[in-house]
């Protein structure tokens, strides 16, 4: 695979911030971002290299996949400007180390593996290498508690999932890590759905069909505000061993999602609430056609708040009226969606759109 390589040095620059007067010298550091050709952590990459280039750290960006296809899609059609901005862009496959950028780097994040085999080249390959590395895995990995539904550092989670598992390999190889564990992630330049579902379907008077009852409790985090928590990382030797979770301080229920989006959009949303289980559409806090998990699915941020000085910029209620005209700006209102789904649902409901 052809890529582009950057001889990157070990930076020692270093960048002064102000804080109640008094001047802090910070180094900057060289980061590596490995990010991941598509999901829903897919942008996090393009804002995190924002937001390290904002605090005067090099950056380089390695991107799965074939530049050729995957650069005609957002977020990576807008690579151009990140480069523009300073941002070494390469494109590699992170399971083979041969396509991997040159150079020295301090901080690596790996915003790209779920599993020991996406993972493991990445690790392998800077062990002992850099000051501290980084992996974005995911709140998903948590049991659900219907006693008690947020999800907290330290809570139980699934032995199945591949992200415990990357976990515990950076823990037997020593490597001097953070793992951080985003939930549902909004935001510009996303080529996942989130609120997307919903404009979908208020946007062009059709019915919303939420799992029942409804008032199931999710957060929404602003791409920005999961960016500048990863952000906070360089430098941070005390953020080293430590599990955070990455999310807003506000829940919000699904029909509090298509309420806020109706209102947005000036019109009035056509909640149907029903049972997936009933119908065979859905089990095991999931259903067929709906972007969320069915049931309470939060997690608290404070301990990021607390030991990393962290705090979201931003809140999806006054965040609505944006996302609808981000909706608006991508051209997604006049085109051709598949509503099969629903239609189905609707049937089994005897229910109409």
């Amino acid at each position: 695979m052809m890529m582009q390589r950057s001889a990157m040095r070990a930076s020692t620059s270093t960048v002064a911030t102000h804080s109640r007067g008094s001047t802090v010298v910070v180094r900057a550091d060289n980061a590596l971002i490995v990010n991941t050709k598509g999901g829903g952590h897919a942008f996090v990459g393009y804002h995190l290299a924002k937001a390290l280039k904002a605090k005067g750290h090099s950056v380089t960006i390695m991107n799965d996949g074939d530049k050729e296809k995957v650069s005609k899609k957002a977020p990576y059609s807008q690579y151009d400007a990140l480069a523009k901005e300073g941002v070494t862009i390469a494109w590699g496959n992170p399971a083979d180390p041969s396509t991997y950028p040159a150079g020295q780097f301090d901080i690596v994040y790996d915003n790209n593996g779920k599993d020991m085999a996406s993972c493991k080249p990445v690790i392998d390959t800077f062990k002992g290498k850099c000051k501290h590395f980084v992996f974005v895995a995911s709140a998903g990995a948590y049991k659900a508690d219907p006693i008690e539904p947020m999800h907290m550092e330290g809570d139980a989670r699934k032995a199945s999932a591949g992200h415990v598992e990357v976990e515990a390999y950076l823990k037997s190889e020593g490597l001097p890590a953070t793992v951080f564990q985003p939930l549902y992630i909004y935001g510009p330049l996303t080529n996942k759905d989130c609120e997307q579902w919903f404009v979908d379907r208020i946007i062009r008077d059709r019915p919303v069909l939420i799992p029942a009852p409804g008032i199931q409790l999710t957060t929404l985090t602003h791409v920005e505000d999961v960016a500048s928590m990863l952000a906070a990382v360089p430098g941070n030797k005390a953020a080293i061993g430590q599990h955070y979770n990455v999310c807003s301080d506000r829940c919000i229920s699904f029909v509090g999602i298509a309420k806020a989006i109706a209102k947005a959009l000036g019109k009035e949303a056509k909640i149907v609430l029903y049972s997936p289980e009933a119908i065979g559409t859905g089990a095991k806090g999931k259903a067929e056609g709906f972007p969320f998990r069915t049931i309470h699915f939060f997690a608290s941020s404070d301990k990021a708040k607390r030991e990393l000085g962290w705090k979201p910029a931003h809140d999806f209620l006054a965040d609505a009226n944006e996302c609808v005209a981000n909706y608006k700006a991508s051209g997604r209102e006049s085109k051709e969606i598949d509503f099969s789904i629903d239609d189905k649902i609707l049937g089994l409901i005897g229910a109409t759109a």
